[in-house]
């Protein structure tokens, strides 16, 4: 049985190291790439209430929900638990963005979510999936 966990343990160090290397290159792209940027003109900080269960989800599973929320619209989400409480800080459209993620987020708990093309900010693919697909 000593295999079986050498083997999984191989594979996770794997996946550490590609995600480090998507790191990387993302935050090449980046101007600066320092950890204290210079923040926009249009810098701001939104604040959305919201209730008990959609701080859970949007949380998610140690907080990976909420991570990958704030790394895709590259804004600032902090989740005052206690108030229940967003708070999204980041340029206009990285705010509009991140409170859009999080919106989905919160509709996908009470059932199906319909994306439409009013939906774009410049981050969206749309794809037509065949039902039969799914």
């Amino acid at each position: 049985g000593g295999d079986r966990s050498r083997s999984k343990n191989r594979s996770r160090s794997r996946d550490r190291s590609r995600d480090r290397s998507r790191d990387q290159s993302r935050s090449r792209s980046r101007s600066g790439g320092g950890g204290r940027a210079k923040k926009p003109d249009d810098y701001g900080v939104d604040t959305m209430k919201i209730t008990d269960d959609d701080a859970a989800f949007i949380l998610g599973k140690g907080g990976k929900t909420k991570e990958k929320i704030s790394r895709v619209s590259e804004a600032e989400i902090e989740l005052f638990e206690r108030d229940l409480i967003l708070e999204i800080r980041g340029s206009k459209l990285q705010r509009k963005r991140a409170k859009k993620y999080c919106e989905g987020v919160m509709a996908q708990r009470t059932g199906p979510v319909t994306v439409t093309e009013d939906y774009d900010d410049g981050d969206l693919t749309m794809l037509q999936v065949p039902q039969e697909a799914v």
